[in-house]
């Protein structure tokens, strides 16, 4: 009996003292809670053009996101129409962003909004309104062609380039472009009819420090020849001011920096059948890049042996191909005859554009290729076609992806001169 007492005597003072750890380790409180309001504000900033500037979405319509001070994302509204009245968070540091989130580095009629509250504590159970004003937050660009250009020229367009991003303004061109503020370069490529020959003058200029929330409005005033030639930019900023950039005819990019791969040789006639070599050979070149260039300058060349440096402006478009030929009987739509400097064997040789550098000869490389030898043989009466599905550099250089062409042309041979390549089966 003595022995039952004494067991629960144990139990009970067990039982109190596991009792009393629990009161002192209490459960956490909850951390205590605030509410937020939230404002947003639409502010359209462009020297208030407003007919040039794309309706950006509706302000209930901006992506809202809530950080804490550390920048951690801790809550996303897709649309600020989807907010409550009031937001619950926990108590501490915050602030607010919201924007249009359609932020491209350069597209037609894609106005970016921005904005972003100041820091702000919210105490628990206590109530904060953040405001976030939006306002422009890329440069809005534009361009005029005076009538000196309309009246004297065949064709034209301007290209405004963003690091490897560019818009082309054609000359029917009446959108405003937007860019990520930055350096940004301007071409103007405007080609006449000179006495039957088409002829280009390519203008060419920098802005250097492209600002967020203005608009810029780009004059392009030339006359052919040695005629004037002019880009002026108009800035507004809700008060006129006018920003006249450096002008440098021939000045797009030229034989001074084109990068590697940005053209690569596409096509090589170099054994014709229904015209003798003399006549008949050709290479067609290839743009990869996003922005205009100027051959002027380059350098083509066949092993070390033969060697030519093209002396005429020839404007190649983003996409764009150009026939380089022989002679001006090989096709009728060469942009360039070299002659007889450059001749092309039907065994095998090393094709080569590069920039010219100092002296024709230490330019860096732009592209080469072989061409001959086993999967690579030279057809007669056939260019050598570079597959349309491999169009850059690093594929352009394997004999796997070249292939005889298989379409007419002039007098008989086949190849695609000047045009997309045909497929290789």
């Amino acid at each position: 009996m003595r022995k039952q007492k004494a067991l629960l005597l144990f139990m009970l003072l067990l039982a109190i003292t596991s009792s009393c750890k629990k009161e002192e380790n209490p459960v956490p409180a909850m951390r205590e809670k605030g509410r937020l309001s939230i404002r947003i504000g639409l502010f359209i900033q462009a020297g208030a053009v407003a007919s040039l500037l794309k309706s950006t979405n509706a302000v209930e319509d901006l992506r809202v996101e809530i950080y804490d001070i550390g920048g951690t994302e801790v809550m996303v509204f897709e649309r600020a129409a989807d907010m409550p009245d009031q937001v619950e968070l926990d108590a501490g540091s915050y602030y607010v962003v919201a924007h249009s989130n359609n932020s491209l580095p350069a597209a037609f009629e894609n106005p970016y909004y921005y904005g972003r509250s100041e820091d702000f504590t919210l105490a628990g159970n206590g109530e904060e309104t953040a405001v976030v004003n939006c306002e422009l937050a890329n440069t809005m660009i534009t361009v005029v062609y005076s009538d000196n250009v309309v009246n004297n020229f065949t064709d034209y367009y301007t290209v405004v380039k963003t690091g490897a991003d560019s818009l082309v303004y054609g000359a029917s061109e009446t959108r405003a472009g937007y860019f990520a503020p930055a350096s940004l370069s301007v071409y103007a490529c405007l080609t006449w009819d000179r006495g039957g020959t088409p002829a280009v003058k390519v203008l060419s200029g920098t802005i250097g420090n492209a600002l967020a929330r203005r608009h810029y409005e780009i004059n392009v005033d030339a006359l052919p020849d040695n005629g004037s030639s002019a880009i002026s930019i108009v800035l507004d900023e809700t008060v006129d001011s006018t920003q006249v950039i450096a002008l440098q005819e021939g000045g797009m990019e030229t034989g001074e920096g084109i990068p590697a791969g940005g053209l690569i040789i596409s096509e090589i006639m170099a054994n014709p059948a229904a015209l003798a070599d003399n006549e008949g050979e050709w290479l067609e070149v290839y743009n990869t890049l996003s922005y205009a260039v100027d051959l002027q300058n380059l350098v083509i060349r066949r092993d070390e042996a033969d060697g030519h440096v093209i002396s005429a402006s020839v404007v190649l478009d983003p996409g764009g191909f150009c026939v380089l030929a022989r002679s001006e009987t090989a096709v009728d739509v060469a942009c360039y005859v070299y002659g007889s400097s450059i001749t092309l064997t039907n065994t095998s040789a090393q094709l080569s554009i590069s920039n010219y550098g100092s002296d024709g000869i230490d330019g860096s490389e732009i592209f080469s290729v072989t061409y001959g030898g086993t999967g690579f043989s030279v057809p007669t009466g056939a260019s050598l076609s570079l597959n349309p599905l491999h169009m850059n550099a690093a594929d352009a250089q394997s004999g796997d992806w070249w292939c005889a062409a298989g379409s007419a042309y002039g007098a008989g041979d086949l190849g695609t001169p000047g045009g997309a390549n045909d497929d290789c089966e």
